[in-house]
């Protein structure tokens, strides 16, 4: 093959003249370079317009972001204002409730001073059924209704009157929670909140329950009555 090419390139030059081939040879290889270098330039213009479109696609995501922040910025600060106007209702619902319970405790004081011993009232006493059949669950409170409040000590007693076989009946309703003496006891600032659950005795029907609270340092005993029917359907 080789022995062919140089008789083809030795005729080349026999007939044209080596200065020729030699000009051939160098056009060639002017030609080549350039398709090379021109291939190379679209290779590197290639390139760029995909790195121009890259930031671009990131220009346009950290605009997204800033948008996106500023928005975020803007619901924040909304929520911050309704926030703030919800503390000042909230304060403002506050005094009002503390100063209708201040009238409450002047009326009690009036009308029914059994139920007020030291700024100290009963407040409510809730009572739930649970899954199981006469199975509750209550949960009493009790607080403090002076602005200023000291530690206050007592104990809290609950009796449950009704009827079992046609005759009147009562029982421990702390008892039957298997509450002992020492957790019927309590150390209180603002209120406390005694809770159990308990079995009503069987063929016993309720009718109320007697809620009592001694204030340590005082002679007076709270008392309040809740009606059982009553409780039930403030549940419903």
């Amino acid at each position: 093959m080789n022995e062919k090419q140089n008789i083809i390139t030795a005729a080349l030059v026999h007939r044209f003249g080596g200065g020729l081939v030699i000009a051939l040879a160098i056009l060639v290889g002017i030609l080549i370079g350039y398709l090379g270098g021109h291939w190379h330039v679209l290779q590197l213009q290639t390139q760029v317009k995909e790195q121009r479109e890259t930031i671009d696609a990131l220009y346009e995501r950290a605009e997204t972001y800033d948008y996106q922040q500023h928005i975020a910025m803007v619901e924040l600060g909304i929520e911050r204002a309704a926030s703030q106007g919800l503390q000042q209702e909230l304060l403002m619902a506050q005094d009002e409730n503390f100063a209708l319970r201040r009238e409450l405790t002047f009326y009690q004081k009036i009308m029914a001073p059994e139920m007020e011993a030291s700024g100290v009232v009963i407040d409510s006493l809730e009572i739930q059924q649970n899954l199981a059949e006469d199975h509750y669950h209550f949960r009493i409170a009790v607080l403090q209704m002076e602005r200023l409040r000291n530690l206050t000590k007592g104990e809290i007693s609950m009796r449950l009157y009704g009827r079992k076989d046609n005759q009147l009946a009562s029982f421990d309703l702390l008892t039957l929670a298997n509450i002992d003496a020492k957790d019927r006891q309590f150390n209180m600032r603002y209120f406390t909140v005694m809770a159990g659950d308990f079995i009503l005795p069987a063929d016993f029907l309720p009718e109320r329950i007697e809620v009592e609270v001694s204030v340590a340092g005082t002679r007076q005993t709270l008392t309040r009555s809740f009606f059982w029917s009553q409780l039930l359907q403030g549940n419903t």
